[in-house]
């Protein structure tokens, strides 16, 4: 085994320990676990791509250094900025669930507007957090004195 497939397979076992810590400390219901495992994997798939010979190649195209140490630390970052996009289009997803708003619509928004205006919109529009009204179930705004629905007092 050679220096750089050493290098590679070290990197890529670290990222499956991260998904696999990750993955189980995902208790909040707000973020997906598919969101984690996605942000976790993104890190070793874009370091293994850029440590190869294809991605040194095509940063030697784009005027960067195509060094295995440059490559590396190119592929970390790209994957750490990866991984927190998904976990952010994760975060939307959770909360548009929690906030009834239709989720999908709003991963696609904020996914494909581009310079993140698509996750400014969905922090303006997103609206409160409902909870359930104590008498007849239905979503209601938190702090109502009295539930829209049915009409009973919601107490303190």
């Amino acid at each position: 085994m050679t220096q750089q497939s050493a290098v590679l397979l070290i990197a890529f076992l670290a990222g499956i320990v991260v998904a696999a810590v990750l993955l189980g400390t995902a208790t909040r219901k707000t973020l997906p676990r598919c969101a984690m495992g996605i942000a976790a994997l993104a890190i070793p798939i874009w370091v293994l791509y850029f440590a190869s010979g294809q991605g040194r190649s095509l940063l030697a195209t784009k005027g960067f250094l195509s060094a295995m140490p440059e490559a590396l630390w190119f592929g970390l970052t790209f994957g750490v900025f990866t991984a927190a996009f998904f976990l952010a289009l994760g975060y939307i997803f959770g909360d548009a669930k929690r906030r009834q708003k239709p989720a999908w619509a709003w991963v696609i928004a904020a996914f494909l507007i581009p310079n993140f205006i698509g996750f400014i919109l969905y922090f303006l529009f997103r609206g409160p957090l409902l909870g359930p009204c104590s008498s007849c179930g239905k979503p209601i705004r938190g702090g109502e004195a009295f539930c829209s629905h049915c009409g009973n007092s919601q107490g303190s």
